[in-house]
């Protein structure tokens, strides 16, 4: 496979400066049935805008090939919240014919179809029939990556969901996206904080997926070239943020000030090397352990120097992940109910935001003897 260098800035064009490769990465951030000598690794390349800034990688994964077996996306109680929260937050001004790029599992389009002042919702995806949607009578769905050409009508609203984050070039996609737009119509966008997750040392920040680093400032900046002014601004927590934007054509870009990425990008790297060094520790004590979570997660802490000889098993709650094999590793996917079998199992447990819900519910519903390396 070959690998698309990125060679400036995706926010300002200028030269990039290499600061970090993990050597060997998993490209795909899921898991598999395949054998493991079919799996595709390449570098994880951290670097930083010479002028802005700006952390992102360097190689980047051909879209079909990053896709192709869909987008890992666990839908828990933090994420249906996250859904109705965002669904509620646009049925306040979203009318007529909207389209929704991304969104295959249709949790929030499903949501927004209550909404009777909404006649249409078009769902662009390319993996949609990864999740056995069916159309409805408001909900069309389009199996493909957007792409503007293919928009024969023009919307009333174009609504995204933590896409902006996967996006290669995403001063041209927003571009494109806003150009269907009439003056007054609105962009509904949620987005990750990707500098505030660094800097609390999720390992889901950046990845494969996530090549660079959304600051708000980043986020201002392409509205503003993309001829939209925000109207409305609301956190949903201190890593996600919900945006309302208005077309307007008479709003150029503007300048905002350098982004803080690099001081958080440093303040990862040396969490984790700190981190290593802490689990490690713990796991000398232990003969076995689980740990949770088929995704970046448990991926990231392996190749930063885990040895995956320490674990049993991955756990996980998603139903369609279990019996299966984390992609990279040689470790099988498990339901977190095996930990009923143990008297008193250890788990580690480094799942970012969604840490203390899942560590909840294996306590209450599985295993309240369960030991947790967090």
């Amino acid at each position: 496979m070959k690998t698309i260098e990125r060679v400036h800035c995706v926010s300002c064009g200028s030269n990039l400066t290499t600061l970090k490769s993990i050597e060997r990465f998993p490209i795909y951030m899921g898991v598999t049935d395949q054998p493991i000598q079919k799996d595709i690794f390449t570098d994880l390349t951290f670097a930083k805008c010479s002028r802005c800034n700006c952390i992102q990688l360097k190689k980047l994964i051909p879209l079909e090939v990053l896709y192709k077996e869909g987008h890992t996306n666990s839908v828990g109680k933090t994420w249906l919240l996250h859904h109705k929260s965002f669904a509620n937050f646009i049925n306040k001004h979203a009318h007529g014919d909207v389209i929704e790029v991304g969104g295959a599992h249709l949790h929030l389009a499903k949501n927004l179809e209550k909404n009777d002042n909404i006649k249409s919702i078009t769902v662009y995806d390319s993996n949609l029939s990864c999740y056995g949607n069916k159309e409805s009578e408001k909900i069309k769905l389009r199996e493909e990556f957007f792409n503007r050409k293919n928009v024969s009508k023009k919307p009333d609203a174009v609504i995204h969901s933590h896409v902006i984050e996967h996006l290669y070039d995403p001063f041209k996609e927003l571009k494109d996206m806003s150009d269907l737009l009439d003056d007054g119509s609105f962009m509904f966008i949620s987005s990750p904080v990707i500098d505030a997750m660094m800097k609390d040392g999720f390992t889901n920040a950046m990845n494969f997926e996530h090549s660079y680093g959304v600051t708000k400032n980043l986020l201002y900046k392409m509205l503003s070239h993309c001829n939209l002014r925000i109207v409305e601004q609301i956190d949903f927590n201190k890593y996600c943020v919900f945006i309302r934007a208005v077309k307007d054509s008479n709003n150029t870009e503007k300048d905002y000030d350098p982004f803080e990425s690099e001081s958080y990008y440093h303040e990862f790297i040396r969490y984790y090397d700190i981190e290593l060094k802490r689990i490690k520790d713990s796991l000398k004590k232990e003969e076995k352990a689980f740990v949770f979570g088929a995704h970046i997660f448990t991926q990231f802490l392996l190749k930063y120097g885990l040895d995956e000889n320490k674990f049993i098993c991955v756990l996980d709650n998603d139903e369609r992940k279990i019996g299966k094999r984390l992609y990279g590793t040689n470790l099988k996917v498990c339901s977190p109910k095996v930990l009923k079998n143990y008297e008193s199992p250890i788990v580690l447990l480094k799942a970012a935001q969604y840490t203390n819900e899942i560590k909840r519910d294996i306590i209450n519903n599985i295993n309240p003897g369960t030991r947790f390396i967090l």
